[in-house]
């Protein structure tokens, strides 16, 4: 089980088991163990390519609040909740600092 992840975590993208490729705007990654797809929204793309290098939680919101206009409690809850379901699908992990 994976733990929650706050606003300080360092997150980095999983290169080993996972092959990305954008579709339009959107990203298609498979698992290669499993074989399974994961389609990833335009935002959800975005994140994917920031954690190509470690990035603390804190900063994804910036880069998304600068990109996109969105309040910053609504990017916060949404951030979090959707790097939650990344990480259970084991596309992120955490990092130390």
């Amino acid at each position: 089980m994976t733990a929650t992840i706050g606003l300080e975590t360092v997150l980095v993208r999983d290169d080993k088991n996972f092959l990305a490729n954008p579709v339009g705007e959107e990203m298609v990654v498979m698992d290669m163990k499993s074989g399974n797809y994961i389609g990833l929204n335009p935002v959800g793309a975005h994140i994917w390519k920031l954690l190509e290098t470690p990035q603390p939680v804190t900063a994804i919101i910036a880069n998304l609040m600068g990109t996109y206009e969105v309040d910053e409690d609504t990017c916060r809850s949404q951030t979090l909740e959707y790097l939650d379901k990344m990480a259970s699908q084991g596309l992120v992990r955490t990092q130390a600092r």
